[in-house]
């Protein structure tokens, strides 16, 4: 077997209910939850305000200035969709962190054959797909042949659409792909890009998750699944992953992407990488659609197995990013995979999910939370579990309960599990 090329992660964009990256790092550390109620505007009470993502709107607004700048006209009518908008502006911010070259127009200076674009997003554009559904059922006037207006607003909905967009706004021609795993999708689309460097078929991946479900056919079907919080009294402090109090979660919106590189290429430009992709890998619980199993055998298998090909002990982490839902099974299931992958070695791990913060970001969770993993091993500071005040007897871990801790993070694990089955893992190092 060749030898498999070094993969280094060189740039890092949030979109978040919290912020941008660096905003959205000092307010999670801070303590801070963005967590509240979004109450209908006049005009339509059937609908929540554009604006209800709050950083989300001022990024997508930045970035439609610069695509005006660049004359990308082309793009700027898909920053009618959220989950693109999310996309794009967090493409921006981990593309100028990682000082890829950048031309005039906007996209990378050469070699776009060798750069890969891998972002995935949970269900595609489901907020225009609503609004377009209302204005068909308010209109009065014979609505046009769907089919003609294809080019317009299929690029908005369909699940490719992040992906596409961001691929056309830096000119990638490398592969072009986007994954769909429920809440597992963020860090699923890093496996696979880190698959496509490790293979030699790119130098360069863009890679994240982007999602905007607040719309009310998303909310109520979680809400008949019983996965919300019912703690609508009190918002701010609502979602408590890991409590014994916990009952569910509230749905966020927002985007992480990321640059990853070949070592050889990063180094030949002079980058500085943020971490080392050691290695990621994914399993199915077919269990149920959209339950865990009591047995957590397969997703201890992934952790084990995960753990061994980036040459780990469990003694190894030093802090785990924590799926941490704040529903009554899932919060069980994954600590007792944690308990038995880890066995003594959990009595010295720390961990944490920061759902409780930001909600759930449901297609892009797995992304904003790894980039949160990364910022913990930039900055040695451990992000809290918000609202965490009474744990389970049995979650004996170190879950960094309501106070960020100070702590040397030189390798991490993320986890994410996704509804239908979808269990990932993946680990990175800090480097020198």
């Amino acid at each position: 077997m060749s030898k498999r090329n070094r993969v280094l992660i060189t740039g890092i964009g949030v979109v978040s209910p919290l912020g941008p990256r660096e905003e959205f790092w000092r307010r999670l550390i801070a303590g801070e939850t963005a967590t509240r109620r979004l109450v209908p505007s006049e005009q339509d009470r059937e609908f929540w305000p554009k604006d209800s993502s709050g950083a989300a709107a001022i990024a997508s607004a930045s970035l439609r200035e610069t695509l005006q700048d660049q004359a990308r006209h082309d793009l700027i009518p898909l920053l009618a969709e959220p989950a693109i908008a999310h996309a794009l502006a967090a493409t921006d911010e981990a593309v100028a962190d990682a000082k890829l070259q950048i031309d005039s127009t906007g996209r990378i200076a050469s070699g776009r054959e060798r750069v890969g674009c891998v972002i995935g997003t949970s269900k595609g554009g489901v907020r225009t797909l609503h609004e377009m559904l209302l204005a068909k059922r308010d209109s009065e006037q014979p609505q046009p042949n769907i089919r003609h207006d294809a080019d317009a607003w299929w690029p908005m909905i369909a699940p490719s659409g992040p992906a596409t967009a961001v691929s056309t706004l830096l000119g990638t021609t490398g592969p072009l792909l986007s994954p769909v795993a429920a809440c597992a999708t963020g860090l699923m689309s890093l496996v696979r890009a880190a698959e496509l460097i490790e293979s030699g078929v790119c130098d360069v991946v863009i890679a994240g998750s982007s999602d905007a479900s607040l719309t009310p056919a998303v909310v109520a079907s979680f809400r008949k699944l019983g996965v919300l919080s019912k703690h609508h009294d009190k918002p701010e402090s609502a979602v408590r992953p890991f409590d014994k109090e916990r009952d569910g979660f509230f749905v966020g919106e927002g985007a992480g992407v990321f640059v990853l590189e070949s070592e050889n290429h990063a180094r030949r430009r002079g980058a500085t990488p943020h971490a080392e992709w050691l290695a990621g890998g994914s399993v199915a619980d077919t269990f149920a659609m959209t339950k865990l199993s009591d047995n957590p055998e397969a997703l201890c298998w992934l952790i084990s197995d995960v753990l061994r090909r980036s040459k780990l002990a469990p003694t190894d982490i030093d802090y785990l990013s924590l799926h941490g839902t704040a529903t009554r099974m899932n919060d069980v299931c994954e600590m007792r995979a944690v308990n038995q992958s880890f066995g003594n070695a959990r009595h010295q791990l720390a961990g944490s999910s920061i759902k409780g913060a930001i909600g759930h970001l449901l297609g892009a969770a797995g992304s904003v939370e790894f980039a949160a993993m990364l910022l913990a091993i930039r900055n040695g500071l451990l992000p809290p579990t918000a609202n965490l005040e009474t744990p389970e007897d049995s979650f004996d871990i170190n879950l960094v309960a309501n106070k960020a801790q100070r702590r040397a993070v030189h390798h991490a694990m993320k986890l994410s599990l996704g509804f239908g089955g979808h269990l990932v893992a993946a680990t990175v190092r800090a480097t020198e």
